[in-house]
């Protein structure tokens, strides 16, 4: 992953104001399944234009992510072995159980950072390696979390809509909100 050093600051920034939140720039989406196709009830994973379509999201992923070093220890240390086990059985899922772990200790959303990262492995990864249609990737994630919650006996996963942007990006993303703002007292200051 190789994230600007504008972004990754930005990131930490926000990470100083909520350190027991995980912040990143790769965020995703579970469901309740409404199917009835036998999985009714079920969460379901999704990627990132159905946190686009939906406006809201409930992971990160941890792969370009700033989270408190408490957790890292706590993963490890009281999190249920059950999980591990899920973990290390499936050599999937650590991503998505950090996340429930976080949110299971402290009730908190996750915090999308918008960025503009360069994933180096994106054509090798677990996801993308073989046929993406064909490769079960989703139904893997979405038995990842139904496992969680089995395990947890809920699921403690936040959802949030809110993205944190740079308004340094450009001028035309921070234009104002009402057309006064452009007329507003400070405007003659310029002149």
């Amino acid at each position: 992953m190789r994230v600007p050093c504008s972004e990754l600051l930005l990131a930490y920034h926000v990470w100083r104001g909520s350190s027991r939140s995980l912040i990143g720039f790769m965020p995703r989406l579970h469901l309740r399944s409404s199917a009835t196709d036998g999985k009714k009830g079920q969460l379901v994973y999704r990627c990132w234009w159905r946190v686009w379509w939906h406006g809201k999201y409930s992971i990160i992923l941890t792969k370009a992510a700033l989270l408190h070093h408490d957790f890292l220890l706590s993963y490890t240390t009281k999190m249920p072995q059950t999980v591990r086990d899920l973990v290390d059985r499936s050599r999937n899922c650590e991503d998505i159980a950090m996340q429930f772990h976080m949110a299971n200790s402290t009730s908190l959303p996750p915090i999308y950072v918008k960025g503009h990262l360069t994933d180096l492995g994106v054509l090798n990864g677990i996801s993308t390696h073989q046929n993406i249609a064909s490769a079960g990737h989703m139904d893997a994630r979405s038995q990842c979390l139904n496992d969680l919650e089995a395990i947890y006996g809920r699921n403690p996963l936040v959802e949030s809509s809110m993205v944190v942007d740079s308004a340094l990006t450009s001028w035309w993303a921070n234009e104002p909100s009402t057309w006064f703002e452009f007329i507003s007292s400070d405007l003659w200051n310029f002149f």
